[in-house]
Parts: structure tokens; sequence; C-alpha cells
């Protein structure tokens, strides 16, 4: 029961033998493996890039979005958000005009 995922570390570090939340599913998991550019790491911090080798999940349980956070303190989950969309300076020959509808990606939002 061993998976591995890639990712980015957007905030705090990772090291190996951290037990971690997978959100939002919020299974516990165990970081077997940490590989930074193809080569084994310890550990890793904000803005790397990196393949994480997983126990206590499987493959199919993983959707592209979802996050591993801290046990202490899980990511945040919300099932509704308001958010206004602010155009500062707009190009002679810019897509937006009156009507545009806006896509907004984030993370493993489900519509």
């Amino acid at each position: 029961m061993e998976t591995v995922v890639m990712g980015k570390v957007e905030s705090g570090t990772v090291h190996e033998g951290d037990s971690l939340l997978l959100m939002p599913s919020k299974g516990q998991v165990i970081v077997l493996a940490i590989y930074c550019d193809e080569d084994k790491a310890t550990r890793a911090g904000p803005g790397e890039n990196l393949l994480v080798k997983l126990s206590g999940i499987e493959e199919e349980d993983i959707l592209s979005g979802f996050g591993l956070c801290s046990v202490a303190k899980p990511i945040p989950t919300v099932t509704e958000f308001t958010a206004q969309l602010q155009i500062l300076e707009l190009l002679d020959n810019a897509i937006f005009t009156a009507g545009y509808k806006a896509v907004l990606h984030i993370h493993s939002v489900v519509e």
C-alpha cells in the first residue's frame, strides 16, 4: 500500500517519516521517501517540486489537486465562498468584455 505523488511545497517543510493528512479526503499517510529533482532527500521546503512516496493510501484514492498537510493544522475546507474579479489594467486587444465569464481553478474543487 505505497503510492508516489508529485507536487510542490507551498509552505512549511516535509520530512521522511512525517505523518500527514491528505486533504480533502482526510486520509492519514506516512512519508516513506522524498525525491527532489530525481535525487533522494530527507526533507523539502517551500518552492521545491518533489515526488513523495506515501504509505496508508491507494493511488485510486487520490485525485489531482489534493494536498498534504500537518495532522495538527489541517487545511481549512469550505463548501462555498464569494470572489470578486477586478481588472486593474486593460490592454487595447484584451479578451475581457462585458459579460465575460471568468474561470477559477482551485486545487481539487468539485463543481
